[in-house]
Formats: structure tokens, C-alpha cells, sequence
């Protein structure tokens, strides 16, 4: 990840050192002298002044390259930020696909919505997959990797909508900014401005979820099988399947050189403006792209006993344990499902120890 991430921001480094020799080399051009002395003293200063010519004509390419060094920098960032945001979506994928949802397509390990994805880019021998959209577990990992583009994300008002399933979300990130910060409870813009970076980063956030279904396991298909005839779904993830998600996430750049950036320099020596190109204006915001991925393996096997997570809307993390409840997962669900309660076979192995406690003992008198 720390190799992508370098290698993702290495074009940016380059920029970023261009922009800085350019701008040493202003300053030099410019006769620019810096002096501590004058500055103190320029508040007081009523004389008024004369500008050199040379300082008035560098002054607009002066500012124009330091906003660009500002955005070079924020772009960097945006690139660590949307690395983390695909760790943080592949390890919720490893830890919600495990999850029992409640629903009936959609306990432990399986999935409601998938569909076969051969050129999925996963390294490995079996049956590459995609999830979906739509499912309560791709909405997960969907929120998961919303939650950390947060930071990048615009507190102004864009125009994106939080949709409704989100108010969940957004009301226990203000709780959370008021615990870590009290002072924040008097400004009545706080709330505003996260549920700003919410909505922003919900609209603006996508992820491709796929996974391998390797060949050391069955594949994915109805078998039938008795006793069991609930023991293989077509719909279940295999516990050693790696898990792949990408997250693209369309970052909004400053209002001046967001501007200056996507006006395309027409030229018949440089060919195709790149930079132009990859910049899109979306009302009042100019955006770029930035994609990154990781792949993690599930969590492991399914759980003994069942857990079941309540849906109370992405984010929410809502659960409750069903203990009483049974479906069609099977004997073996019915039988963790039993959590409160000692099952039959429990009390006669109970028994059975009680019973065998003497003549363990007598067997050890006759063997002394």
C-alpha cells in the first residue's frame, strides 16, 4: 500500500519541486530581497511607495505558482487520503461479508447481489466475481470508504444532497466533533459544514467490489446435497477468498487554480493537455479523480454462534443477537442459534460426566 501510494504521488513530487525551482527563479528575476527590518516597520510607514516595473509584472506569476504549489500539495494528500479510503473499504468487506445482515440472502458469508466479472484485476486460480450495488453489505463498504474521503471533502455548500438512509451517519459525526471538541457546541455552522463534507463525499465516492473464488473450494452453485441441503450456497464467499475494492473518489480543487487547470492550452508541440483533460467542472466545483485499491482476505470462518446485525441504516452500527429466532441456514445455524439455553445433547454430556465420575475414580484405585 505505502509503495502504491508513493509511486501514485511520484508525478505530483515532480511537479511540486518544477514549481518551486520556477518560483526561486522569480524571486531572482524579480530583485526580491527579504527584509525583516522594512516589514516591521511597514505598518508605520506613511511615505507611500513606488514599485519597481519588474516587481508588478511578476507579481500575477508569482501568486499564480504558489496557488499551484497549494494544490499540487492538496492533491498529494487527496492521493494518501483515497489510498487509506480503499484499506479502510477492503477491510470493511473483510469484516461485514462475514456478517449475518438478518436478511435471507444475506447471513454469514453470503451475498444478495453478484455476478461474474472474469477480467476483475485479482491475482490467483478460480472464479473471479463482482458485488453488486445495492445490498445492506455493499452499502458498508460503500459508507466505509465515504467515511474516510471525509477529510478531503468541501465543508461549503456544493449542492450534494445527504440522502435520507445517511442522517444517522452525519448525526453521530457532529456528536462525535462536540465530545472531541466542547467549544465547537456554540458554533451553529459545525453541524452544517459536516453534513456539507457527508453528502459531498457520499456523491462523490465509488467503489467496484470483487472478489476470488478459489478452486480449492466448491464452486458457486445449488447443490442439494442431504443431509445438509443448506451446507453450499451459490451465493456464499468462500472463507479464503481475497476481496478487492476500489474506490474512485472526485476531488474538489480550489476555485482559482481548479479554474486555470482545466482550460485546455492548445499546442501543437505538447499534443493532448492531460492535465486538462482529467479536471471536470461539475457546477461550481472543478474536480479530479483519484482512484486506489486494496485487497484483503475475509475474516475466517463462520461464526459458532449466530449474530445478527440490525439494520438501522448504513453507519449505524446498530445489532442485536438472535437467539430465538430460526430460518433456512441450515442444522447448523439452528444449532449456534442456541445460545441461552443448554441444548439436549449439552445435558447428556452433563449426565454422561456425571456418571462416568466414579468409575474414573475406581479405575484409578485398582490401577495404584
Amino acid at each position: 500500500m505505502i509503495r502504491a501510494m508513493l509511486l501514485a504521488n511520484l508525478p505530483w513530487m515532480a511537479t511540486l519541486v518544477v514549481a518551486v525551482v520556477a518560483l526561486r527563479f522569480l524571486l531572482a528575476l524579480s530583485h526580491a530581497r527579504l527584509n525583516l527590518a522594512a516589514l516591521r516597520s511597514l505598518h508605520r510607514d506613511e511615505a507611500g511607495a513606488v514599485q519597481s516595473l519588474s516587481f508588478v509584472l511578476t507579481l500575477p506569476v508569482f501568486v499564480m505558482i504558489l496557488m499551484l504549489i497549494v494544490q499540487v500539495s492538496q492533491i498529494m494528500i487527496g492521493t494518501v487520503v483515497v489510498h487509506y479510503a480503499a484499506f479502510a473499504a477492503a477491510r470493511s468487506a473483510s469484516v461485514w461479508i462475514p456478517a449475518n445482515m438478518g436478511t435471507l440472502d444475506e447471513t454469514e458469508n453470503r451475498i444478495s447481489a453478484l455476478a461474474l466479472d472474469p477480467a476483475a484485476p485479482i491475482d490467483g486460480d478460480g472464479t473471479r466475481y463482482a458485488i453488486l450495488p445495492g445490498s445492506p453489505k455493499y452499502k458498508k463498504i460503500e459508507m466505509a470508504a465515504a467515511l474516510a474521503c471525509l477529510s478531503i471533502a468541501p465543508s461549503r455548500d456544493v449542492g450534494a444532497i445527504l440522502p435520507p438512509d445517511a442522517g444517522a451517519t452525519a448525526d453521530a459525526l457532529v456528536r462525535a466533533y462536540q465530545a472531541l471538541v466542547p467549544d465547537s457546541v456554540n458554533n451553529a455552522r459545525i453541524p452544517t459544514r459536516l453534513r456539507n463534507k457527508l453528502a459531498y463525499s457520499l456523491a462523490n465516492t465509488r467503489i467496484v467490489v470483487n472478489f476470488l473464488h478459489k478452486e480449492t473450494e466448491p464452486p458457486l452453485a445449488r447443490y442439494d446435497i442431504p443431509p445438509d441441503r443448506n451446507e453450499f450456497y451459490p451465493n456464499e464467499v468462500g472463507w479464503q477468498d481475497p476481496v478487492r475494492v476500489e474506490v474512485t473518489h472526485d476531488m474538489a480543487l480550489l476555485p482559482g487554480p481548479g479554474r486555470l487547470l482545466a482550460r485546455r492550452v492548445p499546442s501543437p508541440y505538447l499534443g493532448v493537455d492531460y492535465t486538462a483533460a482529467s479536471i471536470d467542472e461539475r457546477g461550481s466545483v472543478y474536480v479530479r479523480s483519484l482512484t486506489a485499491s486494496a485487497t484483503l482476505g475475509i475474516e475466517g470462518e463462520k461464526p459458532v454462534l449466530r449474530y445478527v446485525q440490525a439494520e438501522g441504516g448504513p453507519g449505524s452500527g446498530e445489532c442485536e443477537c438472535d437467539d430465538d429466532e430460526e430460518d433456512d441456514d441450515g442444522p447448523s445455524a439452528a444449532a449456534g442459534s442456541e445460545t441461552t439455553q443448554p441444548t439436549q445433547s449439552t445435558i447428556q454430556a452433563d449426565e454422561l460426566q456425571l456418571d462416568l465420575g466414579p468409575a474414573k475414580k475406581e479405575t484409578k484405585e485398582t490401577t495404584e
